[in-house]
């Protein structure tokens, strides 16, 4: 019987959460945000139905179904986005309450798309062998008579406690400062605005790239480790392909991060501009978005160690991590309240990279000690070598330098000269990108042989991946 606890108490939760939002947490004045207490309940109504998807996306993901999930979340932030912009420009007024009408109709697509899914999986007889579930009727909850809860494995259920209670500290962690905004008002609800916005912007790679890296790499290391047994143990085969990809990842996602920070120190106040005009970018937004670049590194870091430690950590040690996370919590926020009377907003940022520090420190000590007795060292992979440091720091001060003298002449020859640095850059990384180069190179040539005939697609496509190919690695 698939379980169904997580769905019905998601209810009283979701109605508790409505009521705290709506009548604790200070209102928007009503002319601004008219009708908040209905979007609130739009919005907690949302997670309800979201939650009721949970057993098909799980079930989906156990399969290894990448793209469906990725095909149905990106259908429902277009439907979101699409409602949203056609209600705004009828109804702009009601904005507030319009996008809580969006997002619930998204979540109601979400959930809808995965079980419309599994139904038609149900009637492929082959595809349904493969699943632990034989009939669609399966994946929805099921009473006995007398038993009101879900028999649950004891060591399971104490594997999940653990994750469920992880859950609710990383959110905290994650998302603490957003909580600390609206309960302790440590900032204006301008400097709010101005963090919400350089917020989204720069945690766009976080969320675009980093997370869909991490899910992948969890899902890969908790197939090729065991928990709880030392490297000695396990399949050593399996350990080192684990120690390969551990190492690739770190260290590409590191040399990622470096080019966000060397060429968003001088183009936050370029890409603010754009966005959001002077009021943004001159209004304290630059130095938000420049320390959110910094951030970056931190995020891709943490995000593939702690990956890996929760895929072979066991139930002990993720308790004794999670006694970790409390600490780390109270050190974010004594850290978040003094640092923002200090620096602001940007207080936040700074006490993010802090906490997240925390986190990698861990992670690392973890992997450092379950490697130490072996000849493995996937810890070597976060080293840069001193050459790519230096043509890093070449093209900041280059980039630097063209802010603070052509910028302020002409906007397009600072971001030419940009455009150059950031060539002779991803130049001198080829070697040390060419998987992720590949993979780009391979999605250009597609994109740019489709405006040729059918028929010479391929050969395009091979001449001119090979010439580029020439370029790169043979001059």
């Amino acid at each position: 019987m698939i379980p169904y606890y997580r769905w019905v108490v998601s209810i009283p939760v979701g109605c508790l959460g409505w009521c705290v939002w709506s009548y604790v947490m200070i209102h928007p004045p009503h002319a601004v945000a008219p009708y908040y207490e209905t979007t609130v309940l739009f919005i907690v109504s949302s997670i309800v139905v979201e939650v009721a998807a949970e057993v098909p996306y799980i079930l989906g993901e156990l399969q290894m179904w990448t793209k469906t999930r990725v095909t149905i979340e990106g259908m429902m932030q277009t439907l979101r986005s699409l409602l949203l912009a056609t209600f705004v420009f009828k109804w702009p007024s009601q904005a507030v309450l319009l996008y809580g009408i969006s997002h619930l109709c998204g979540s109601v697509m979400y959930t809808a798309s995965y079980y419309g899914f599994f139904a038609y999986v149900m009637h492929r007889k082959k595809e349904v062998e493969k699943l632990p579930v034989k009939s669609l009727g399966q994946l929805f909850p099921s009473w006995e008579q007398g038993i009101w809860l879900p028999s649950v494995d004891t060591e399971l259920g104490r594997l999940a406690w653990s994750f469920f209670r992880q859950g609710w500290l990383k959110e905290a962690l994650t998302e603490g400062e957003f909580y600390l905004m609206n309960f302790f008002q440590l900032i204006s609800l301008a400097q709010q605005g101005v963090y919400q916005v350089v917020n989204n912007l720069g945690s766009l790679a976080a969320r675009l790239v980093f997370r869909s890296v991490e899910a992948a790499a969890y899902k890969f290391f908790a197939q090729m480790m065991e928990r709880g047994k030392s490297v000695a143990e396990q399949d050593q085969k399996c350990i080192a392909e684990s120690v390969k990809f551990l190492s690739s990842l770190l260290h590409n996602l590191v040399l990622v991060s470096l080019i966000i920070i060397t060429f968003g120190w001088s183009y936050s106040r370029v890409v603010l501009q754009l966005y959001g005009g002077a009021q943004l970018s001159e209004g304290g937004g630059t130095p938000l978005m420049r320390a959110q670049c910094f951030y970056v590194i931190f995020l891709a870091v943490n995000g593939i160690t702690e990956a890996y430690t929760f895929a072979s950590m066991d139930d002990s040690q993720l308790s004794r991590f999670n006694g970790f996370l409390v600490f780390f919590s109270v050190i974010y926020i004594i850290s978040a309240v003094v640092l923002t009377q200090i620096f602001g907003a940007l207080g936040f940022i700074l006490a993010n990279c802090l906490n997240m520090s925390l986190r990698i420190a861990y992670s690392l000590r973890f992997i450092y000690k379950q490697y130490q007795e072996s000849c493995h060292r996937p810890l070597k992979s976060l080293l840069v070598r001193p050459k790519l440091l230096c043509v890093f720091l070449t093209a900041w001060i280059l980039t630097s330098a063209s802010e603070g003298t052509v910028y302020h002449k002409t906007a397009v020859g600072h971001i030419s000269i940009g455009a150059l640095a950031l060539l002779a850059v991803v130049y001198a990384l080829r070697w040390e990108l060419r998987p992720l180069l590949e993979k780009v190179l391979d999605l250009t040539t597609r994109f740019i042989s489709r405006f040729f005939p059918r028929k010479q697609h391929h050969s395009i496509e091979v001449k001119l991946g090979d010439s580029i190919r020439k370029v790169l690695y043979k001059l």
